[in-house]
């Protein structure tokens, strides 16, 4: 072998010894498996809204002002959130605030799904007031899906 065929060969290994080693693009920006996590501030963000998606690298957070923290609100967010996390999946560097101003009624909710989404807000409006980052004093917690 001469040095014209060995070094096509070398950058061959080379290109694959890169493409083996180094993250998949992809790779860690999958925000569906981010955390989800639910905050009822005390003072809901200056904006006419029910609900807002604030997403952030490593996590998404529903905001649920008082007033409309119901069952049919959240699963409205909790399913945009789903589109969102599918055709937007990753964040990285910034962040995405996404108000949920209306939304028509998808039609009658499963009984068994309006209870959880019912026990899952009662959790929430349990939680001690506790800081809430950027949002102030509120209540959060943890969203585990299904």
């Amino acid at each position: 072998m001469n040095a014209y065929t060995r070094a096509p060969i070398l950058l061959l290994g080379l290109f694959a010894l890169v493409g083996i080693t180094a993250p998949s693009p992809l790779a860690g920006q999958g925000s569906d498996s981010a955390p989800i996590f639910l905050a009822l501030p005390e003072t809901f963000p200056d904006v006419d809204a029910r609900a807002v998606l604030m997403r952030e690298p490593g996590r998404d957070i529903v905001i649920l002002a008082a007033a409309d923290a119901e069952a049919e609100t959240l699963q409205v967010a909790l399913q945009l959130l789903s589109r969102l996390r599918r055709e937007h999946p990753s964040t990285l560097d910034r962040g995405q605030l996404v108000p949920i101003t209306g939304f028509a009624p998808l039609g009658p909710m499963d009984p068994d799904e309006r209870r959880r989404l019912e026990s899952v807000l009662a959790q929430l409006r349990q939680r001690p007031l506790a800081n809430v980052g950027d949002l102030g004093w509120g209540r959060w917690m943890p969203y585990r899906e299904r």
